[in-house]
């Protein structure tokens, strides 16, 4: 009787073991880069958002910045960065890229946006920005306003 009690709390420690094993992987695949032992929202590990081709997941430190500043900071940098890399990729003259860059600040400002928000434990906030339309149909507007000479 002893050894069968022995034998079943033996296989329910390995069951355990294994168990817990699983959780604490689907854990860490999807948790906070800056607390890896906290859960994340689905939005940390996979940035594919329904109805926005373009994404990109941003932090922002804890700063005495009001929350909505934070966010408004995160998402004015953002929009910069895109305007500033596609104008010159798109542009081989200054004028040209300087032109295309004020064109695309205003399409970004108006169609960029944060889709999800989260903060870690840490007091990281983590924002998906996320664009409506592909990287394709942003250079074909802005093209179309502004044709390569």
């Amino acid at each position: 009787m002893k050894r069968s009690a022995t034998l079943t709390l033996f296989c329910l420690l390995a069951l355990s073991a294994c168990s817990n094993r699983a959780v604490d992987t689907e854990t860490t695949r999807c948790a906070f880069a800056d607390s890896p032992r906290t859960p994340a929202p689905a939005f940390i590990c996979d940035p594919d958002i329904s109805g926005f081709p373009v994404t990109v997941l941003l932090a922002s430190e804890p700063s005495a910045e009001s929350v909505s500043e934070r966010i408004n900071r995160t998402l004015t940098g953002q929009i910069a960065l895109w305007a500033d890399n596609w104008s010159q990729a798109w542009y081989q003259s200054e004028e040209g890229q300087q032109a295309a860059n004020e064109l695309l600040l205003k399409i970004l400002a108006d169609k960029a946006r944060v889709v999800r928000s989260r903060a870690s434990p840490t007091g990281t906030l983590w924002l998906m920005v996320g664009l409506p339309m592909s990287v394709a149909e942003v250079r074909s507007l802005t093209l179309a306003t502004l044709p390569l000479r």
